[in-house]
């Protein structure tokens, strides 16, 4: 009894940790990486991972500077997460679904078009998304909810909501035009930023190195666009 009541505690006394990694495309295979080593980690961003742990700051760090040296892929503790930590470990997550697998299942494009476009994409060195917009099989609107979902993001809809002005002036105005990214509020300490492609490291390297802490959102590219030439002072 008194075996059962220890571990109990040593439970309880996990807390979760959030890691960060700035390449979205690596952040499941980084939550496996804390998954072999006994510790139950989730997805919680398109480059955050939530890790429960009862574990020293020093040995967080330990297991970070050997991901890197295996990956070369430097990863950073971004503090402890506020969210109420976990008894049990919730279940193994699949990764989602790529965006084009998802777009045909919605029946929005055809497997002909997701072929054309793959093709064009690696041509061009574009992304997908941007070369399905560009060829018209999709709507702006169509890629940014579809996003969300396979990213498990907010989709803001900038038109209806709006930004707040004085947030926005947080990043500037050529860098958001540039990656197609603007601040829409504060939540907390952090700031939520839409992205129109959040799946661009670019886009999210660049409005990071602006802003310490962000929440990614998604919306449509020619919102984000207009927010930003509605929030810009006339020269």
């Amino acid at each position: 009894m008194a075996n059962g009541s220890a571990a109990a505690a040593t439970q309880v006394a996990k807390h979760p940790w959030r890691v960060q990694v700035d390449r979205a495309d690596v952040i499941f295979q980084l939550r496996d990486y804390f998954r072999r080593l006994g510790l139950a980690a989730e997805v919680r961003g398109p480059t955050f991972v939530e890790v429960e742990s009862d574990a020293r700051e020093d040995d967080m760090r330990a297991h970070l500077d050997s991901w890197a040296t295996v990956t070369g892929i430097p990863a950073r503790l971004a503090g402890r997460s506020d969210a109420p930590p976990m008894l049990v470990p919730p279940p193994a997550e699949a990764a989602p679904p790529r965006l084009g697998t998802l777009l045909i299942r919605k029946g929005m494009i055809t497997d002909e078009q997701l072929a054309v476009a793959l093709t064009e994409a690696r041509a061009t060195d574009d992304l997908l998304g941007r070369v399905l917009l560009r060829n018209g099989w999709i709507f702006e609107d169509e890629l940014a909810r579809t996003l969300s979902e396979q990213l498990d993001l907010p989709y803001v809809s900038i038109m209806r909501l709006g930004v707040d002005a004085g947030v926005t002036r947080l990043l500037p105005v050529e860098v958001g035009q540039d990656v197609a990214a603007i601040p829409v509020r504060k939540r907390g300490d952090a700031i939520q930023v839409a992205f129109a492609d959040p799946t661009d490291q670019r886009a999210l390297a660049s409005v990071q190195q602006e802003l310490a802490e962000i929440d990614v959102a998604v919306a449509e590219l020619s919102d984000i666009m207009l927010a930003w030439r509605q929030v810009t002072p006339r020269r």
